[in-house]
């Protein structure tokens, strides 16, 4: 009897820990402005210019993308690194910047692989149809694309993320992008 009584317990135990995580998933897809602040970016995007809509992609209205940060240096360096004014390029309208030459002549032979996925906007964000900004320090690359994610004082996206199905994410992810720009 013991033992029927443990199981039941864990049975018990286990679902409703399922159905925390899941109410949980279904807030983080409710997620906007007035329920969590997901827009407001106090720790990365304080002082920054207004955000602009350049073919759909997540950068300030200077057109400086990923606040500066290289897109090179995720897959070569495996870490975020400011990039520098004098190695730029230009890719879809908007500007990138680089620690280097070398990585400067890196993007333009591939712009592509090193593009941030769904314009540099929050993947999560995407799954749950909403453009989210992001940290540029937050970020993983899955199957060779770079994923940028939220955080703020009340939420990182990437430990969500990384606590749900993350090819369905994706898959989410990709339609809503799809839809949304162009």
């Amino acid at each position: 009897m013991n033992s029927r009584k443990r199981t039941l317990a864990t049975t018990v135990f286990a679902a409703a820990l399922s159905l925390l995580t899941f109410a949980n998933f279904g807030h983080a897809q409710s997620m906007d402005s007035k329920t969590c602040d997901c827009h407001k970016q106090t720790d990365t995007m304080s002082n920054q210019p207004s955000r602009a809509y350049i073919n759909a992609y997540n950068v300030p209205s200077t057109g400086i993308a990923l606040e500066g940060y290289s897109p090179v240096s995720y897959f070569t360096e495996g870490k975020a690194q400011k990039g520098s004014p004098k190695f730029t390029a230009d890719y879809n309208g908007v500007t990138y910047h680089f620690t280097s030459a070398k990585q400067v002549a890196q993007f333009k032979a591939n712009p592509a692989k090193y593009e941030p996925a769904y314009g540099g906007w929050c993947a999560l964000g995407m799954a749950i149809e909403d453009k989210l900004p992001v940290d540029p320090t937050l970020y993983k690359i899955v199957d060779g694309k770079n994923y940028l994610f939220l955080k703020n004082a009340k939420i990182d996206a990437l430990k969500i993320w990384n606590d749900k199905n993350e090819s369905q994410l994706i898959k989410k992810a990709d339609a809503y992008w799809a839809k949304v720009s162009g």
